[in-house]
């Protein structure tokens, strides 16, 4: 059995070293998809997927991970919620104001219906630590973390 730093539970999602793990030991190296994560561990925008939420413990989104050996976690995605009333409550159950100005503009985009639509986004500097196979990512990224000479 695999001793982990961090014990992987449903309730704390995935770590580095889960990712890790599963590409480089369970998958022998190749890429992976990890998908339907519990919902709670989300961005309020993502979508349910209530099909696949009537199999798991917990509601789960429709989004995915793709991970790869050396860096875990190269992209992500997810459908959105398109509901506007289903974001209100789940702004809320996150304890996001749907009223502040930094998260009204969202919902007012969906004050009148938006199309069925998805997002992803790929960390750039993990895509040239993978390429480059350089085994820290804090040697490919081209700014400095702190101030000073």
């Amino acid at each position: 059995a695999t001793k982990f730093d961090t014990k992987p539970t449903w309730d704390s999602g995935l770590s580095r070293e889960h990712e890790l793990h599963l590409a480089e030991k369970v998958f022998g190296g190749k890429p992976l998809f990890v998908t339907h994560y519990p919902q709670k561990q989300k961005a309020f925008y993502m979508k349910e997927d209530e099909e696949m939420s009537r199999t798991t413990p917990e509601p789960v989104v429709a989004c995915m991970d793709l991970l790869i050996p050396n860096v875990g976690e190269l992209a992500g995605g997810s459908e959105r919620e398109s509901d506007h009333d289903k974001l209100v409550r789940s702004m809320k159950s996150r304890n996001i104001d749907p009223q502040h100005p930094s998260s009204s503009w969202y919902l007012a985009l969906r004050r009148f219906g938006s199309a069925p639509h998805a997002g992803f986004g790929i960390g750039f500097d993990r895509l040239v630590q993978y390429l480059t196979g350089t085994p820290n990512i804090r040697d490919v990224i081209p700014m400095r973390r702190y101030a000073g000479p």
